[in-house]
């Protein structure tokens, strides 16, 4: 019996997870509705698989979803960690969190399910067996057979090929995955506890969603082969007014930080995907289905569904609650299952919306302290004329509030009640405990989600006509934007306080004096504590003791701190502590297009001892995808100043001694070319003009650059201990004003570098090479030339990366590209 409970816990979260993200707004409308109950009716289901955010083919995915009515899920292996960021400076696990965002934003476009294992994306890999040594075959495997398992899908579409074709060793890992796990999850040896809760399931088939991209003869090679299921998924659904794969390429549009907005595509659009194991089709996904809803309960069950979907009124939805009511008591007889949850879930938010019922739970405020009482309202609006009574409200923290009030046609029922408060802060589950290559997922509930349960919760009891409903809602909070009118985002359970410093790291000189400074945020009121700071072995820091006073919740104070260190300092952490205890730092990720997040922290600063020599000079840095290099660059010691492209019209460059283009400037700002005559002039009457990476993307790939021509590849060195080679050890950037040595290559992070130079001009001198293993050397990493009196200088090497890590070497060679002297 504790086993089924648990396993009943695990499924109820799984899906709660997927309905909350996308019911924080209005009803849906009869169209949607009429759609959503076809869902609820199919029985079938697609399970699609790739490696990464945006992987997943969102066409697809609609034509699956809303087209045939499948439940269709993508389960990613990573959530984007490694990747990179067009729209902000959020890297790491902060990108993570903001990806996981993106792909719950493109599920509510294309009606899919979300789901990830516990691999971290630790950024470009070469092999599936590189991918697999660093987060741990058998680990992605439970996960991807869990999830088989639970879900169980008719077929699963991997996005790639299971060879080198799929060109990344995350892509490629994924499909071998796929084709495992669709064997392993039909066998019951194979993780015996999964199979105690949740069985086994045999999936029909394992296909790989092919296209031009593998082979631009696709559609000759398919025509007669049996080996392929060919599909027109462009077609027009009149019920949403949308085609399949406009409403595709709008969920694809939502991965944002990766720059894949793309003009809404209409028309004819054909998909190819190729047998990979078990049964091959003929026609469709699910000819092979044996299983009904006589099946599963009775004929008469089946009748009764199949007339509702006959008569569904479309004028006057709240005339469809009695028979839905009638399927969601028939499907509460059901056996305990994932699908049964499912089900239900689907059948009570359809129930809600031909109701036009609206259920809200409202914080004052989106934070509130862990461990102390807090108030918040319910507000429940029925816009039919259905008679509905309030019976109670749960809280997730255990109180009820009974009632058993008459919610009157379009007057809002308003109550407020009181919580205990007994709940943990709040954070992004997988980010809990530290983590390597995988994340330490503590709950196994938690388990392949894409989001743990909301931080708090209540559960409306509820009578409609004779019919017990029950409905659970996630506090939310809004407010009004003079700009953007209603505003909402989740209500959170917090610290009394934050302590966050305003850098992530700290560089510093031993002897030399740092200024530093601590934001304090209160969530609370009248907030008085005394915060204690500790230092590392050889470094003073004054006052180690301060005390704040906050008088408002919601407002900061900043404290400065002075910092300094010893000959023999070591590099360590600086904490704040308050009775013994670290404090929380915390991180908002806040974009217009998601929910606003905030990550819990330990109040930590990375101090980082570093004797490098700089010749004392001013730095322009020209920005291009946001970064923090320029604060990397301010550490060092120089003064910078930060402008957009724009601003080159009116800047005196002269005044600069080096000029910095930020990452990916030419990707999303190309009429930087228009500007070549002025910072080529710059560099040869004496000016240092530093190119950091570009993607070698589709629009600027053939472009040529620098005062002498060179053109970017997609060559990249992933291995971040990669043996390097001094090709020219003499060269100034090597030896001045640091020298440079292979100990300045060691405790890199990630890779060595990506998007080197592919071809250059006789003028250019590399002067590092790089090889992963078994590959042929790299030289474009870092290339310079003389231009006149100045010199320019392209790096692929990942600055942007290794410098807000406190790598010490990149913090040396970077020293040295901005201490050019004419």
């Amino acid at each position: 019996m504790h086993i089924q409970n648990s396993s009943m816990r695990f499924i109820s979260i799984l899906i709660l997870s997927v309905f909350f993200h996308s019911n924080l707004f209005s009803n849906e409308g009869s169209s949607s509705i009429y759609v959503n109950l076809q869902k609820l009716h199919s029985l079938k289901k697609v399970l699609y698989v790739a490696a990464h955010p945006d992987d997943e083919n969102t066409r697809a995915i609609a034509y699956f979803s809303l087209g045939e009515k499948a439940e269709t899920a993508y389960f990613s292996l990573t959530r984007g960690d490694g990747g990179q960021n067009l729209i902000g400076d959020d890297l790491s696990e902060n990108l993570g969190v903001l990806r996981t965002q993106e792909l719950l934003k493109a599920r509510s476009y294309d009606r899919g399910k979300q789901y990830f294992s516990r691999a971290l994306d630790f950024g470009y890999s070469k092999s599936a067996e590189e991918s697999f040594e660093l987060w741990g075959k058998d680990e992605l495997m439970h996960d991807l057979v869990l999830i088989i398992r639970q879900f169980q899908p008719d077929v699963i579409i991997t996005r790639f090929p299971p060879d080198e074709r799929a060109g990344h060793g995350h892509h490629t890992a994924s499909a071998l995955l796929a084709i495992e796990a669709f064997t392993k999850a039909s066998d019951p040896q194979f993780l015996p506890h999964q199979v105690s809760k949740f069985g086994t399931w045999q999936t029909t088939s394992i296909y790989w969603n092919t296209s031009y991209w593998w082979n631009e003869n696709i559609k000759d090679i398919s025509e007669d082969d049996p080996n392929y299921i060919v599909m027109e998924i462009g077609g027009y659904n009149e019920t949403l007014g949308m085609s399949y794969n406009e409403i595709g390429t709008i969920a694809r549009s939502q991965h944002k930080c990766q720059g894949f907005g793309a003009i809404t595509e209409r028309g004819s659009r054909t998909e190819y995907f190729k047998h990979l194991a078990g049964e091959k089709i003929e026609r469709s996904f699910f000819e092979k289905k044996e299983q009904t809803w006589t099946s599963l309960l009775d004929e008469k069950f089946e009748d009764q569904f199949d007339a509702l979907i006959d008569n569904f009124n479309f004028k006057e939805t709240e005339k469809n609650v009695p028979a839905l009511l009638e399927i969601l008591k028939g499907l509460q007889l059901m056996p305990d299952s994932f699908m049964k949850n499912e089900k239900i879930e689907r059948c009570k938010q359809i129930i809600v919306d031909c109701l036009g019922l609206r259920l809200e739970l409202l914080g004052k405020d989106f934070a509130f302290i862990t461990n102390e009482q807090f108030n918040v309202n319910t507000r429940l609006l029925n816009r039919s004329n259905q008679e509905i009574i309030l019976n109670s409200i749960q809280l997730s923290t255990g109180e009820t509030y009974t009632y058993d009030e008459t919610i009157f046609t379009n007057i809002p029922l308003e109550k407020e009640v009181q919580s205990s408060g007994k709940i943990g802060i709040y954070n992004p589950y997988w980010l809990e405990r530290p983590f390597s290559n995988l994340f330490d997922v503590q709950d196994s509930a938690n388990y392949c989600l894409a989001e743990g349960k909301p931080s708090f919760e209540a559960t409306f009891n509820l009578q409609i006509g004779k019919h017990k409903f029950s409905y659970k809602v996630p506090a939310i909070y809004k407010w009004r934007d003079p700009a953007y009118g209603e505003r909402q985002r989740p209500v959170i359970i917090t610290p009394q306080f934050t302590c966050s410093f305003e850098e992530q790291l700290l560089i510093s000189k031993p002897g030399k004096l740092k200024k530093i400074r601590v934001k304090v945020h209160a969530f609370d009121d009248s907030l008085t504590t005394k915060i204690e700071v500790q230092a590392p072995e050889g470094w003073i820091v004054k006052p180690s003791i301060f005390n704040v006073y906050i008088e408002k919740k919601q407002s900061e104070k900043w404290v400065e701190l002075e910092l300094n260190s010893n000959k023999g300092a070591k590099s360590g952490s600086l904490k704040l502590l308050a009775n013994g205890e670290v404090l929380s730092s915390q991180k908002e990720i806040s974009y217009d297009h998601i929910p606003t997040q905030i990550v819990f922290r330990p109040s930590v600063l990375k101090c980082i001892s570093l004797d490098a020599k700089i010749e004392q000079g001013k730095v322009a840095y020209i920005k291009g995808v946001d970064d923090v290099v320029p604060n990397a660059i301010a550490q060092l010691g120089f003064k910078i100043e930060t402008f957009e492209v724009e601003d080159l019209s009116d800047i005196e460059l002269s005044n600069y001694n080096s000029v910095v283009l930020g990452i990916r400037i030419y990707n999303v700002n190309p009429q930087l070319m228009n500007f070549h005559e002025k910072l080529f002039n710059y560099v040869h009457k004496g000016g240092n003009l530093i190119m950091q990476y570009n993607t070698a993307s589709r629009s600027i790939r053939d472009n040529e650059f620098g005062p002498y021509p060179f053109k970017l590849s997609r060559k990249r060195v992933t291995e971040e201990d990669a043996t390097v080679t001094f090709l020219y050890p003499d060269h100034p950037i090597l030896n001045l004003p640091n020298k440079i040595t292979k100990d300045d290559f060691e405790g890199w992070v990630q890779e060595r570098g990506l998007y080197f130079a592919g071809e250059w001009d006789e003028n250019y001198t590399p002067l590092f090479s790089w090889s992963d293993k078994g590959e042929d050397p790299v030289l474009g990493g870092l290339i310079v030339a003389q231009y006149g009196k100045g010199q320019f200088v392209y790096t692929g090497i990942s600055f942007f990366r290794e410098l807000p890590k406190g790598v010490v070497g990149a913090y040396r060679l970077f020293a040295n590209l901005l201490s050019y002297k004419p």
